[in-house]
């Protein structure tokens, strides 16, 4: 006669770990709603003037705005200006650390999912440490950065050009990140382009509730000024650039703890 196995009784007071570790994860790989994530593009358009201004004060380039840059690259072919020898330099290394960025960014992001909760808490994250790490280096004196230093006309080790490449490749970041979030109309880097929509808008002069596009170009327009004249009186304070360098970190931060609770997109 086969003995019969008592039924075993499950432990109700366990934990239930692969369950939970299973709903973190879920969560992890979560796609999130691009509902109201305009007001964080918007917020990536004012650290764009924040630390431009900041930059161009003391280094006299650009991080996020390109086209600038591409100006100042060209006047270096004839040697200008006179009293900036280097700053087509400082204006190449923007631009390249700005390009490698943009593809990193965009590749990683699309290939594990670019509006994923995981993928947008790690790129804003990412972001916010290469900031640190910039400011850290201005915080310790290690990097030229008021219009007093000398090696700002390029001194022999073009310390500067470290924070430069830093800042342009996490510049890249946010722009990468509005894209991925469908809001075109919000460069979040330039201004020229949205200028033009605003002034060829034909329904220009609508109520506000009935042209959700032309307010969110006004409102970019807006905030990079906005942090434009932030970031100058900033660099004027005691504080100096870092003063702005690190309220962008702080900020970048808020927003990468923000998208580990921001609303999920309805399931298809």
């Amino acid at each position: 006669m086969e003995k019969t196995e008592a039924p075993v009784t499950p432990d109700l007071e366990a934990p239930d770990l692969p369950a939970k570790q299973s709903s973190v994860a879920q969560r992890w790989k979560q796609n999130l709603s691009p509902t109201h994530a305009d007001l964080v593009c918007l917020l990536l358009t004012f650290l764009t003037g924040l630390c431009d201004s900041s930059a161009y004060n003391a280094w006299s380039c650009f991080l996020g705005m390109q086209t600038g840059n591409t100006i100042f690259l060209g006047l270096g072919a004839s040697n200008q200006p006179n009293n900036k020898p280097w700053g087509w330099l400082k204006s190449l290394v923007s631009i390249a650390s700005f390009f490698f960025g943009s593809m990193i960014f965009s590749i990683a992001m699309r290939s594990v999912g670019s509006l994923r909760r995981g993928t947008l808490f790690v790129s804003f994250f990412v972001q916010t440490i290469l900031i640190i790490i910039a400011v850290a280096l201005i915080e310790a004196d290690l990097i030229p950065h008021t219009s007093s230093d000398a090696t700002l006309t390029g001194g022999p080790l073009f310390l500067e050009l470290i924070p430069i490449g830093l800042l342009a490749f996490q510049s890249a970041g946010g722009m990468t990140c509005s894209r991925a979030l469908g809001y075109n109309e919000i460069p979040t880097v330039v201004l020229t382009s949205v200028y033009f929509d605003i002034a060829s808008d034909p329904k220009i002069t609508d109520k506000p509730n009935t042209n959700v596009k032309r307010n969110r170009r006004v409102g970019g327009v807006v905030c990079l000024l906005i942090g434009a004249i932030v970031g100058g009186w900033l660099s004027r304070s005691s504080g100096g650039m870092q003063s702005a360098l690190w309220m962008a970190a702080g900020l970048k931060f808020i927003a990468a703890i923000g998208w580990l609770f921001w609303k999920a997109a309805p399931a298809k």
